[in-house]
């Protein structure tokens, strides 16, 4: 009998409704995992249930006759629908291994493992670890042995030894050819007309109590070497013919002369790419204006920095290791040089005061102010399991989930917490909704512009929004209510 040599790798789908947000991104996690197997031989099957609307049928024809079926997710929603792929395919008769993977896996292994449609969790860094779980078995060898997982047999739960970090610098490329119609995660936006997702490096240094990065990576960076980045970044503009990046590495700037060092090389070799990526505003503050001006030629268009808070007191206990001013000098020098900053903040933490979220919103403002729009994102604290952040709000009256199907439920977007009603949540939306068109961006600017309907609307919604910001008055919104009344009406004209 011939030995099965196929593996099925499923990226579940993201949220619960469709249409979430405008761009489609590619994979990664699933193309990270299986570059190894492509590179031994191994027939790789990949299925995006985001792009793929057959996708759980696919899960269960694809793994009749293969190895085992890798599932990759996150907390929330990915996991409802990973569990709903297991059940199809037990239901379906077939026994291979189903092995879980990813951030939530990792951060929970052993409350992971126990669920009865989980045979192996992958722990951390997967690309070695999975390769040897199909290795072992191929040779119809059993898998209880192999560094890095978890697993519960017979009742009893075991975690083996970590397995140490590679450099992932040993890693083939990620083979995005292999994808189901590459060309769909191709995006239209300010970067380029062409855009794609890539990582260049994984893990992220910092502490940040609210992250799943270090708890995961244990704190540690290991990144692509400036060649390596340059002949994936080639290899991407011959092969899709792509012209802009979006970086999804966790911390993109952790060595300033590594990012020259790419964008030098960029700019040596006439490749004609736009690209944003994460930074920390510390690191910001510290370049030199020679490593400003080699990013800015080689066609950086934004820095992406999590700024999460504004208040000395709620960045001191997330142990973010910045302050505001670090926020307010990072805006000041990315403007002097004429590239732009994107900020996300975050509002709704435990045990985070009316006084501090001002102060949030003070800094939010004076970014504004800075730069001359309002170009951030306004999230609310979605806890992560495993750190401080998260065992504080378990004390403010947090359910934490005690089982897979319980995190299925659990949103990480719209910030349902005990502390946070309805109303808190509308009244930071209309805070929002003013810094929008008090200082409002090139991309509402831009959707202005379409028509003498959209000038008029936003002529009158920026009038009242920046006088309200200009004299921090956010008391009775009605023209809140109004305003986003006629929004609705408008899109559609």
């Amino acid at each position: 009998m011939k030995a099965r040599k196929k593996v099925v790798l499923l990226y579940p789908r993201n949220h619960f409704e469709k249409i979430y947000h405008p761009w489609t991104w590619a994979p990664l996690p699933i193309l990270a995992v299986s570059a190894p197997l492509f590179a031994e031989g191994y027939e790789v099957v990949l299925i995006d249930a985001n792009v793929d609307p057959g996708w759980q049928q696919r899960v269960v024809d694809e793994s009749r006759d293969a190895l085992l079926l890798g599932i990759s997710c996150m907390t929330g929603p990915q996991i409802h629908f990973a569990l709903e792929a297991a059940m199809a395919v037990r239901t379906a008769g077939l026994n291979l291994p189903i092995i879980w993977g990813g951030y939530h896996p990792s951060i929970l292994p052993e409350q992971t493992s126990q669920n009865g449609f989980v045979d192996a969790v992958v722990r951390g860094q997967g690309e070695v670890t999975l390769l040897e779980l199909v290795n072992r078995l191929s040779q119809g060898e059993d898998i209880a042995g192999v560094d890095g997982i978890t697993f519960t047999r017979d009742g009893e739960t075991v975690s083996n030894p970590a397995r140490p970090v590679e450099d992932i610098n040993k890693f083939p490329r990620l083979p995005y050819e292999k994808l189901d119609n590459p060309r769909q995660y191709l995006n239209n936006m300010h970067v380029g007309t062409r855009v794609i997702n890539y990582v260049s490096s994984q893990g992220c240094p910092a502490r940040c109590q609210f992250c799943a990065e270090p708890l995961v990576y244990g704190r540690r960076w290991e990144a692509y070497t400036p060649d390596r980045v340059l002949s994936d970044l080639e290899w991407l503009e011959s092969y899709l013919g792509v012209n802009g990046i979006m970086y999804f590495d966790s911390t993109y700037f952790v060595k300033e002369s590594r990012a020259r060092e790419i964008s030098q090389k960029m700019v040596d070799r006439g490749m004609k790419f736009g690209w944003a990526a994460n930074a920390r505003a510390p690191q910001l503050g510290r370049f030199a204006d020679e490593t400003f001006d080699v990013l800015k030629q080689s066609g950086l268009w934004a820095f992406l920095v999590g700024a999460e808070s504004g208040s000395e007191t709620q960045l001191t206990a997330m142990q973010k290791d910045i302050g505001p001013e670090d926020i307010l000098e990072a805006a000041r020098v990315a403007s002097r040089h004429g590239i732009k900053i994107s900020y996300s903040f975050i509002v709704g933490f435990p045990g985070e005061t009316e006084r501090e979220i001002e102060e949030t919103w003070d800094v939010m403002e004076q970014v504004s102010r800075i730069v001359g729009e309002y170009n951030s994102q306004l999230h609310f604290y979605a806890p992560t399991p495993g750190n401080a952040l998260y065992d504080n709000a378990v004390e403010l009256g947090l359910k934490s989930p005690e089982s897979l199907e319980e995190w299925a439920q659990f949103s990480t977007v719209t910030g349902r917490l005990p502390w946070m009603s309805k109303n808190f949540q509308n009244r930071m939306k209309q805070r929002e909704f003013y810094l929008v068109y008090g200082y409002p961006s090139e991309w509402v600017r831009r959707r202005a512009a379409r028509s003498k309907l959209r000038r008029a609307y936003v002529g009158v919604a920026s009038g009242v929004s920046s006088a309200r910001c200009r004299h921090h008055y956010w008391g009775m919104p009605l023209d809140w209510w109004l305003l986003r009344g006629v929004r609705g009406a408008v899109s559609e004209g």
